[in-house]
């Protein structure tokens, strides 16, 4: 079988308050994107790219025209009134940014699975991964490894389960929120045949993150899909194969 893949890859080039959630400019932020694109490339030659950007405004032309070129789709999100939304409340209350983050990353993620259902883009792809822009696939990564059939309405995942420490006092997902579990969303994939599936998931975990960050200081993405995927969907590895790096620390570590 002839598989083809699309890689889904997010970028926020111009960072809310910058000086408080991030060391990198605007700068550093597009090419640590474009050493993404490269990986992606390097790894799987004749993948589908779309970079979708989730800044609040509309990014330099520069940086447009240069993703443009390096992608088959490119897609802002800035201009979504959801979004739109979420900025103007976060701009009152800062201090929720950290969850509202994962508000902010899930409502792109549906502007683009719309986008690709109203128009059957990328209709010919067998499986769809969602990589974080500025993280990069490294040398645990195989796309061999998704060239089965065992794989078809599956997710492919690496999650943590709480379950044997669910009682620990300082589990406070565990504890207040109820979560039994958490996902890493840095690197994720799912079965074509999964799109309808993805799109529940996506509007379930953002109703759940939007009430969450009313009443309490909000929940991260993260254990949100944790709660809405069904387990028996999901292939647990325990090697993603990508280099991440830490907005504030500046930490390179691998997954």
């Amino acid at each position: 079988m002839n598989y083809k893949f699309l890689f889904l890859v997010g970028s926020a080039l111009n960072h809310f308050q910058e000086k408080d959630f991030s060391v990198y400019t605007t700068e550093q932020r597009f090419y640590q994107t474009l050493d993404t694109i490269k990986s992606i490339k390097e790894k799987v030659p004749d993948a589908y790219i779309c970079i979708y950007e989730g800044s609040q405004i509309r990014i330099d032309e520069k940086y447009r025209e240069e993703f443009e070129k390096q992608s088959d789709l490119f897609i802002e999100c800035y201009d979504d009134m959801i979004m739109k939304n979420i900025y103007e409340n976060l701009h009152n209350q800062p201090e929720k940014f950290v969850y509202g983050k994962s508000m902010l990353e899930c409502r792109c993620l549906q502007v683009v699975l719309n986008y690709m259902k109203t128009y059957n883009t990328f209709s010919d792809a067998n499986r769809v991964f969602k990589l974080t822009g500025r993280y990069t696939l490294n040398d645990e990564f195989d796309i061999n490894d998704y060239k089965t059939s065992f794989l078809s309405n599956k997710y492919v995942m690496k999650y943590y389960d709480y379950e044997k420490r669910f009682e620990k006092p300082d589990n406070l997902y565990a504890n207040i929120y109820g979560c039994k579990g958490s996902i890493v969303t840095g690197l994720w994939s799912f079965d074509r045949f999964l799109f309808n599936d993805v799109m529940s998931v996506l509007e379930k975990s953002f109703e759940y993150m939007e009430q969450a960050i009313q009443f309490t200081s909000g929940i991260d993405i993260e254990h949100s899909f944790y709660h809405f995927i069904e387990r028996d969907k999901i292939l647990n590895v325990p090697v993603l194969g990508i280099d991440i790096i830490k907005g504030m620390s500046e930490e390179v570590y691998s997954l």
